[in-house]
């Protein structure tokens, strides 16, 4: 375990992951980057392998070109209105057409639990997160990840992240809300992640290199010099402020 450093991942999004039964489960709205994404959650019936759901992100199609439904969002904006208010004000506009929306990305997700106040904590760990690479750096996945806990307690990282996944964690996820980092092998935090991939009070340090030699795209974040194996990292919703829109 532990966030591990790996080079790349790529996933065919072109089609469904998995061949059996799924339950569509339930489904909502955020924006990104001046544009309307749908989130949904889809349960797998009988699993192949430790994944149990998928989260799938869309970019929300419109009978409008995009520059148009980007200068809706922006003029919303100008007029104050909060990201719930903007998402039901699109969706009551008639520009909207799902019919034409396209997958932007996917996270997979498998069940994990961890020890807090003696008590196991049943709860859901990213297995594998992907967007497309016409995506990349829009915040489209930090603000998936804070989403989901409209859904969920608490969202723990994945154990092998590419680095601009882990930076994902290592930036807009500790703005968003409080990352603990949780040692499995004991069961206990062991700190508050904080800048530069540092513990705020401890300074301990999560990230390991894995077998990747060329860190420098992770700098000025910090690695292990002793790898720690069970490492997680996790964020709840009690530290998070609410984003998006559940219809």
């Amino acid at each position: 375990m532990a966030p591990t450093l790996i080079e790349s991942y790529r996933k065919d999004l072109s089609g469904w992951p998995h061949t059996g039964d799924t339950r569509s489960v339930r489904s909502g709205f955020l924006l990104a980057s001046r544009s309307l994404f749908k989130i949904s959650e889809h349960e797998i019936i009988e699993p192949e392998d430790d994944v149990v759901r998928y989260v799938l992100i869309e970019r929300v199609g419109a009978n409008i070109a995009d520059v148009e439904l980007s200068n809706m969002i922006l003029d919303y904006e100008d007029d104050g209105l909060n990201e719930q208010d903007i998402i039901q004000e699109l969706l009551r506009s008639g520009v909207v057409d799902e019919a034409n929306n396209v997958t932007a990305g996917r996270v997979g997700l498998r069940n994990y639990s961890f020890v807090e106040d003696g008590q196991d904590i049943d709860c859901f760990q990213v297995a594998g997160a992907y967007i497309q690479p016409t995506s990349h750096r829009k915040g489209i996945m930090s603000r998936t990840y804070v989403f989901m806990l409209n859904w969920y307690e608490h969202l723990v990282c994945d154990d092998m992240q590419t680095i601009p996944g882990a930076r994902i964690w290592a930036g807009p996820m500790i703005r968003a809300g409080e990352v603990r980092i949780y040692n499995e092998n004991g069961g206990s935090f062991e700190d508050v992640l904080g800048e530069k991939g540092i513990g705020r009070h401890n300074g301990f340090l999560p990230w390991n290199r894995g077998r990747l030699f060329d860190t420098s795209q992770w700098d000025p974040n910090q690695l292990q010099t002793t790898v720690q194996k069970f490492i997680v990292l996790i964020i709840s919703r009690g530290t998070c402020l609410r984003i998006g829109f559940i219809p």
